[in-house]
């Protein structure tokens, strides 16, 4: 069996946001590791870039932001008379 373990992330460094010390928590954990990474106002790519681990492989993505506007797939979800269940 293989673990994968994923992540996204974008603009870490701009909001301070741990991501290096979360990967690294569960790399003991996973055979690889996926980080998607958005494009940045920052340098978070080379952030994930300089992790010293051949388990992480990173895909450079590009994220619709106008999918966030007002919450649109909750939007969405209640035109339909749908919830979310938990």
């Amino acid at each position: 069996m293989k673990v994968t373990g994923f992540s996204i992330v974008r603009n870490a460094i701009k909001f301070d946001y741990p991501i290096v010390e979360a990967i690294q928590s569960v790399l003991p954990l996973c055979d690889e590791f996926v980080v998607a990474v958005g494009q940045s106002d920052d340098d978070t790519l080379a952030l994930i870039q300089r992790i010293n681990s051949t388990k992480i492989r990173i895909i450079e993505t590009v994220w619709d932001d106008s999918l966030r506007s007002g919450g649109a797939g909750v939007q969405k979800r209640a035109q339909r008379g749908g919830h979310r269940q938990q």
